[in-house]
């Protein structure tokens, strides 16, 4: 009786927590938008510039996720300049690609790319979350002209040794049982707050979802970062990692961070894979310092003679 009653419950707690954050980030001064981009019925949140910063920024979730996932660092970004939150292809309110239930990273790229031609209008930079940091990646390979820089938290896509390096990832987000939901809560968040255990069923619900079992079941090899994809990259990269992340494979940190050599970089204590929602505050201000350097270096006459060099790497 009390499963019963408590799955329900469960499952109707995250569109609840959605519903809020919606709701939230628009009294922050965000609009909600929709338009058609690269095929796609995309939507997408923004807010205005507060300050003198006219760098565009474009923060993008990861697989079964959504844009408000941006909640808690979005208005702490406006100082840079106009901040926009998409929803990816299949997720949040966005719609599919036609014919289809998911989206290829391709089809992904092409939205985004989409979105900063004919919404934002000139280069950008691109904050992407796990599947959103491949995205970033591939994005920044193929348009370079469209990004100012890329910040990458905990990104996924690596190849590692092929497919088979992420079958223990692809089972576990499977979610069989309520025990393999606590458990990848675990790999998220380290220490998930209590009330996330409670929207578990929700979690579960969501992970087994059309965009998310047929974007896994169609996963092409091809389609993942190679160590010289990431060597080929021509825009400044900075990544930020939790050290608490077991979500995706740990030979993903190594990966990146041994062909990004130059890239910023920070890692966050008792953080997992969502430093978005756990550590919003370093992670805006990490954000934030990236975006002035990236200024510094393309401005060298304002920094009146001080060294302004890409940005380098640093741990914390």
């Amino acid at each position: 009786m009390l499963g019963q009653l408590f799955t329900p419950l469960s499952t109707a707690a995250v569109p609840l927590i959605y519903g809020l954050s919606h709701r939230a980030l628009l009294r922050l001064g965000a609009t909600s938008h929709e338009r058609r981009l690269a095929g796609i019925r995309a939507h997408y949140y923004a807010m205005p510039a507060r300050g003198e910063g006219n760098l565009p920024v474009l923060l993008l979730h990861g697989i079964a996720d959504r844009a408000q996932t941006w909640s808690f660092v979005m208005p702490k970004l406006t100082t840079i300049g106009p901040v926009y939150a998409l929803d990816l292809a299949g997720f949040g309110l966005s719609g599919f690609p036609p014919g289809q239930r998911y989206a290829t990273i391709e089809q992904q790229t092409a939205l985004v790319q989409a979105m900063i031609r004919e919404v934002i209008g000139r280069p950008t930079l691109i904050v992407g979350n796990s599947m959103g940091g491949w995205i970033a990646v591939r994005v920044a390979l193929a348009t370079p002209e469209l990004v100012a820089g890329i910040v990458l938290l905990a990104p996924g896509g690596a190849i590692l040794r092929g497919r088979e390096s992420w079958e223990p990832f692809l089972h576990t987000i499977e979610l069989p049982d309520g025990r393999t939901v606590r458990k990848v809560l675990r790999q998220m968040y380290g220490r998930p707050p209590l009330p996330l255990y409670f929207a578990g069923e929700g979690l579960r619900s969501i992970f087994r979802r059309d965009p998310v079992t047929q974007f896994v079941a169609a996963l092409d090899e091809h389609a993942l970062l190679r160590p010289e994809d990431l060597r080929a990259l021509r825009v400044p990269v900075a990544m930020i990692w939790g050290e608490d992340d077991y979500f995706i494979p740990r030979e993903s940190r190594d990966f990146f961070c041994a062909n990004l050599p130059h890239a910023r970089v920070i890692f966050l204590p008792r953080c997992g894979h969502m430093p978005q929602q756990q550590r919003p505050r370093e992670v805006a201000a990490f954000i934030r310092e990236f975006a002035r350097e990236l200024a510094a270096a393309s401005n060298p006459q304002r920094t009146s003679g001080h060294e302004t060099a890409t940005p380098n790497r640093s741990a914390t």
